[in-house]
């Protein structure tokens, strides 16, 4: 029994130690990555970042620990003040139904006269064809604004 626990034990424990290394979340790793930036926050957006939220007053260091890099940044100014904007972007599928004519076989010389593929059976002449194609798009999902280094507005999609 004691070199079966002497063996086994220490491969097991490692196991699973790897294996939750790879459960953690991408708002995990930027909090392990960035401790001091976790510590410096107040209590109140501590808990609001480890939940994945922000509210007006929070720091920029804060939103990032949150929801991480922005896809893009903008800066501008408003009532001369000047602001910065932060987007953050979700690729979105989206499907398209094809129609398209064509020839089916008979040019090439895997074919035989007779419009037979050797491996595939069958192909016809001239003929339409209906299909789907999926294009992947980036679509605004959240967006927070600064100013002074502080949100003054945010916007989420449900």
């Amino acid at each position: 029994m004691k070199p079966f626990l002497c063996i086994f034990l220490p491969a097991l424990l490692a196991t699973a130690l790897l294996s939750s290394c790879n459960t953690w979340s991408a708002l995990d790793r930027r909090i392990d990555r960035n401790p001091s930036l976790f510590l410096d926050l107040k209590d109140s957006e501590r808990e609001l970042v480890m939940n994945g939220e922000i509210k007006e007053g929070m720091s920029r260091d804060a939103v990032y620990l949150a929801w991480g890099r922005p896809d893009a940044v903008r800066r501008g100014s408003e009532n001369g003040k000047g602001h910065e904007s932060w987007a953050y972007f979700d690729a979105v599928a989206i499907q398209r139904n094809t129609v398209s004519y064509g020839y089916g076989g008979g040019h090439s010389p895997f074919y035989s006269h007779f419009g037979v593929h050797p491996r595939y059976g069958y192909c016809s002449g001239p003929g339409w064809s209906f299909g789907t194609e999926i294009d992947y798009v980036n679509q605004l999902s959240r967006s927070v604004k600064f100013s002074n280094k502080r949100v003054i507005a945010w916007e989420s999609n449900r």
